[in-house]
């Protein structure tokens, strides 16, 4: 499933990014956990990234998620191979949460490897 002009205008960023597949996020669906405001952050994040569709368990979550991305498929039975929990309960967990999720379905080779602080 290649990306259409306007998605690689719109995910410039993340195909710049080296080992980075914005294919894959287009092809994934991702269950995020929670009702709190962490899981929000952690599926506006998701939804904004292009990840295919969401199953998310609070349902005042799907008008925004649609608002934010149109083609978004959302789901609430359906299987996920792709779980997003995080834990806390601030936007920067929610954010903490969806880029581990983005990179085991992006780039699974550097998923786990170990995380980097800023050059000093």
């Amino acid at each position: 499933m290649e990306l259409t002009a306007a998605e690689q205008e719109l995910y410039s960023r993340h195909l710049l990014l080296d080992g980075f597949d914005q294919e894959k996020v287009k092809q994934a669906f991702v269950a995020v956990r929670g009702k709190g405001a962490a899981a929000r952050w952690a599926a506006r994040y998701l939804a904004a990234s292009g990840v295919g569709g969401l199953q998310v368990e609070e349902p005042g979550f799907c008008t925004e998620l649609l608002a934010l991305a149109p083609q978004l498929r959302l789901s609430g039975s359906d299987p996920a191979p792709f779980v997003c929990a995080p834990c806390g309960d601030g936007p920067a967990d929610g954010a903490r949460a969806a880029i581990d999720t983005l990179r085991q379905i992006a780039a699974p080779e550097i998923a786990g490897a170990e995380r980097r602080g800023p050059a000093t």
